[in-house]
């Protein structure tokens, strides 16, 4: 009987994988392109220009993507997977490793699969309370595959570089709202990790590929449950679950963020107290009531998130908010949103991330449950949303156009990357 580690492999390298629906290529190419907008975004911050000088365009790509807090989100794996798996593909595209464009997306999708796979089989929602971050875990076998796939190497070596890319997952990195937080430079080291995983197998150098039984389904103190990575393998992809973000947002804030607009609108005068309620594993992370000092904590907060939805929506659209927008207004507001845990909604997390918020002015009250806001994937983003997202750098804007034509991807859209 194979191992877990077998199974994922000879998915990952499964000639049916190349067989893609109209809907699911176009998502592909959607999602591949966001990425690359968000890759450009990125590099345009202090932290995306630190991390493209450390050397490695592959972690500096991973880094810029996943910084700008704005890439695509799995909420049941509670993982980004774009953010490694593209700029993965990006990395082994500009060495000549596809033919064409049928290969690279191909490579993408399993990388896709693999990650969001290794977060569900986690408990990524859950275990993100433990400071453990699932994307960062999974993050060495996401890139693995993409790898292993783009050199169309045998099961036994894609099995062999899966557990090498296993054994270096942790998920452990510094908190992402700490000042100068090397968090998002940790994702892309895990990322070179994985493909330097899939070179040693494609040198012959394999690792155990009965890792997961040979320890009980545990890797530095984390339980992976192998019925659940390979769960409706090739007939249920986890990728077609995938949500993009309208702007930058902890995606746990979005919809009490989309249901204070809903509410609210630009009725702001009056308003005496808004209190945020989600579930409680949701709500520690985005309950911030200090005033921000970063850029990273504004975007996290749903304090300052809602408060900047109501009186500047044209602020949500900002990547760099180095120091994050503040005006008496502003604080005042944000210090008028409280959140509580809502035991009625438990029931829905993780397959939906929602919000009941109530609205008091002086004179009335209004409450809205959001349970898919925009952007989740059965509201989901178009064409259009995603060129509003890269508007502010024409070279994005260029790449994100040719990316969603049919041609092979190398020159012209690489030759765009920072």
């Amino acid at each position: 009987m194979p191992s877990a580690l077998e199974s994922l492999a000879a998915f990952t390298q499964d000639p049916a994988l190349a067989s893609h629906s109209a809907s699911r290529m176009e998502a592909l190419r959607l999602h591949i392109a966001d990425t690359l907008g968000m890759m450009l975004q990125g590099a345009l911050l202090a932290e995306g220009r630190a991390a493209m000088a450390l050397g490695s365009r592959l972690a500096g790509w991973c880094a810029c993507a996943r910084l700008t807090e704005a890439d695509d989100i799995h909420l049941t794996s509670c993982t980004t997977p774009g953010s490694v798996v593209v700029p993965t593909a990006l990395h082994l595209a500009s060495a000549g490793a596809f033919k064409t464009w049928g290969d690279f997306v191909t490579a993408v999708l399993a990388g896709y699969e693999t990650l969001i796979r290794v977060g569900y089989a986690i408990n990524g929602p859950r275990i993100l309370a433990s400071k453990v971050w699932p994307t960062l875990f999974a993050a060495p076998m996401g890139a693995a595959a993409v790898a292993c796939r783009a050199w169309k190497l045998n099961t036994s070596q894609t099995a062999g570089a899966l557990a090498t890319a296993l054994a270096a997952s942790t998920g452990i990195a510094p908190p992402a709202t700490m000042p100068n937080s090397s968090r998002c430079i940790s994702l892309g080291a895990a990322a070179e990790q994985g493909v330097l995983a899939a070179r040693a197998a494609r040198q012959g150098a394999l690792g155990d590929a009965q890792l997961l039984e040979r320890r009980a389904g545990r890797m530095a103190g984390v339980r992976i449950y192998p019925g659940l990575l390979l769960q409706h393998l090739s007939t249920r992809f986890l990728f077609d679950e995938t949500g993009l973000k309208p702007y930058p947002i902890a995606r746990q804030a979005l919809a009490a963020v989309e249901a204070c607009r809903e509410l609210v609108g630009r009725n702001t005068k009056g308003i005496s107290a808004i209190t945020v309620g989600v579930p409680y594993e949701q709500g520690r992370v985005i309950d911030h009531p200090g005033w921000p000092s970063n850029r990273m904590q504004s975007i996290a907060s749903v304090q300052y998130q809602a408060a900047l939805a109501l009186l500047s929506p044209e602020r949500l659209m900002e990547f760099d908010r180095t120091p994050p927008f503040a005006t008496t207004a502003l604080r005042a507001l944000a210090a008028k949103v409280r959140v509580r845990a809502d035991a009625r909604l438990e029931a829905q997390y993780p397959e939906t991330w929602p919000a009941r918020v109530v609205v008091k002015w002086s004179d009335k009250r209004k409450s809205a449950l959001v349970s898919i806001p925009r952007g989740d994937i059965q509201n989901p983003l178009r064409w259009k949303d995603v060129l509003l997202k890269a508007t502010r750098h024409r070279r994005a804007l260029a790449a994100i156009r040719k990316t969603k034509s049919q041609e092979p991807i190398p020159r012209r859209v690489l030759g765009a990357l920072p």
